[in-house]
Formats: structure tokens, sequence, C-alpha cells
């Protein structure tokens, strides 16, 4: 079977590798599809080994280890990522999100790929008759969007304000609308190249009250204007330069929850500490890792409540994956989820 394997600057190599063998409890999925995610290029920019690329993935159970239920076979599965050990000391605690022993297959298997040899319990089943596999694809960054939306504990009725129009963050407008908030407010940046006008313009798609943008709005000076007490809750999926915004368009006994992974001297930033301090907000890191939501992802994308043919923009086959990482990589494309099939 094929194998995808990256590193910087931005290689890409398929291997050749023998089909696993499902051990007791385990089973054997044969890829249908996968998300090229954010994650993906940091490894093709960033990482000088040769990485294991893929992990937003659905499949088929063709084969079953010894002690799984063999109605399982041929199934249509959407494949976890990380799962708890369920044995620490944290998993017993009922603190599982917190877990000391995660299983994960991304150490040595790509989920780009021809087949998966996977633990039983990291696969959740879902009806092809409801959703179509690429769609399904969607379902991994929809758990993370679900993450980081339940970390700021939305009540009705608040304003909201996202920062950042990437996938995640137009899922988490979209989520914020569905769990009753007044208005939402999305932040983005680079309106003037294809990429960022896409984005911003699907905002709207999403269910935004009001777009903003960096280049072209005083963003703090336009929110607090538009809500002059400030925002009941904030979601940042940019990078993490946006929470000194976030902290001080935040209103008194706010909450900022924050999802943007940056490397470098990007992770380092700086705020008021006085302001967080005397409003006393709360900063609440979202890490989706092991991700407790597949059930609740694949539901959302059962009733189709979110706009599922705005948030995917490219599909490319299995050969094709350097044009599609290119795509995905490029401000020149029009641009948020591309997806690679087999």
């Amino acid at each position: 079977m094929k194998v995808l394997f990256g590193k910087s600057p931005f290689q890409l190599q398929w291997r050749d590798a023998p089909v696993p063998k499902p051990l007791s409890g385990q089973v054997l999925v044969r890829v249908e599809a996968g998300g090229i995610c954010g994650t993906d290029l940091h490894f093709l920019r960033n990482n000088e080994d040769w990485t294991p690329l893929g992990h937003e993935v659905v499949g088929i159970i063709e084969q079953i280890g010894e002690g799984v239920d063999d109605s399982l076979i041929g199934k249509s599965v959407i494949i976890e990522n990380h799962a708890a050990c369920g044995v620490c000391k944290q998993c017993k605690n009922g603190r599982s999100l917190y877990c000391e022993n995660l299983t994960t297959y991304m150490t040595n298997q790509a989920g780009f790929s021809d087949y998966l040899v996977i633990r039983q319990d990291m696969v959740h089943v879902y009806d092809k008759k409801r959703i179509d596999f690429i769609h399904a694809c969607l379902a991994e960054p929809l758990t993370v969007a679900l993450d980081v939306t339940l970390r700021a504990e939305l009540e009705l009725n608040d304003e909201v304000v996202v920062f950042g129009p990437g996938p995640i963050g137009l899922m988490v407008v979209r989520l914020a609308k569905l769990q009753g908030a007044r208005r939402v407010f999305l932040v983005g940046s680079k309106r003037s190249t294809p990429r960022g006008a896409y984005r911003l313009e699907l905002g709207k798609q999403m269910g935004a009250d009001l777009i903003l943008c960096y280049e072209e709005n005083d963003v703090v000076g336009e929110i607090l204007n538009a809500i002059p007490k400030g925002a009941d809750r904030v979601i940042v999926t940019a990078p993490p330069k946006t929470i000194a915004d976030a902290i001080q368009i935040s209103r008194f006994g706010g909450i900022v929850a924050f999802n943007g992974i940056e490397y470098g001297e990007g992770s380092q930033i700086t705020f008021d500490a006085n302001e967080f301090h005397f409003k006393k907000l709360q900063l609440r890191a979202s890490h989706a890792i092991p991700n407790h939501y597949f059930p609740m992802a694949i539901d959302l994308l059962n009733r189709h409540d979110l706009p599922l043919e705005a948030l995917l923009s490219h599909v490319f086959p299995f050969n094709e994956a350097e044009k599609a990482f290119q795509i995905a990589s490029s401000q020149q494309e029009k641009v948020l989820k591309v997806v690679l099939k087999s």
C-alpha cells in the first residue's frame, strides 16, 4: 500500500508499506478520504524529519481483530486520531480530557494512506445515506470547533467575537449562532488576497453579523463602539497575538477561549495583566486531544446544520497530493478545506 510522508521544505513522498494486520481489539480501515489540516502544513514548513501526514480521515472497515464485533465489517467510519487510555490517574478520576497516556496512530501511520489499523473504540460509524464520505471529513475539524466553543460556555443572547476565519473559526461562528448568540462578530485579515477575501465572505454565510478586517478596520474600537460594555465571549482561532485584543474587548467577567497555535516567536505574547485581573476574565485553552465530540459532530453533519458545500473548497485524488497541498497553503486561491480522496 501507499503511505504519504512529508518534511520541510514542503517535500512530499509516497512510500510503499505492507498492509497492516489488525490485532486483538483493532480494525483495519480502507481509507476513502482525508482533509488537509493546518498541522500537516506546519509539518511541511518546519519538520526536518519525514513525518506521516493526515489525520482527518474516513474509510470503510475491511477486517477485524480478535474480540471485535464482526457486524462492523463493511461499515463506513470516521477515525478518531487520539484516544484516552482509560486507566491513568486522570482517566480514572473522570478527567480523560487530560489523559497522561494518549493513544494515537499518528506516530507510525499516516491518515493519507490506503489502509489504517486502529483501535476499535477510535472509529465512529456514520450513515453514508445522510453524509457522503467527502463531507464526513469535516467531522474531525468540527470536533475541534465544538471543543473551543463549548470551552467558552456561551449563554443565550451573548455578544460573541470570533477571531480567525479559517475552517475552525467559520464553524465556530455557525455553532455560536446555533447556541443562541445575539450577535457574532468575525475578525480576519488579508482581505486583499483571494484567500482572505473568500474566507471573510463565507463568514456571512455562516451567520456572522459583522465582518471586520485588520487592514481596513479599527477592530478594537469598532467592536467596543458596537458593544460598549464589551463582548460576553471571545473565541480565538487565530495567531496568539490576537489574545491582547481579545482581552481588551471582553466585558467584565467575560471568557476568552483560545485555539490558535503558532510556532516560533509568534507564540510569545504580551497583554495588560491589570486589565485581565480587574475585569475578572478567564482565558481558557482548547486542545481537542483526546476529543469527546465525534458523536455530536456526526449529529450536526447528519442534520446539515452547517453549510457543508461552502466549507469544502477543493477535492483532489491521492495522486495529486502535491497540487492539493500547494493550493491548501496558497494565499492566491479561494481555498478553505481541501480533501484528498483515494
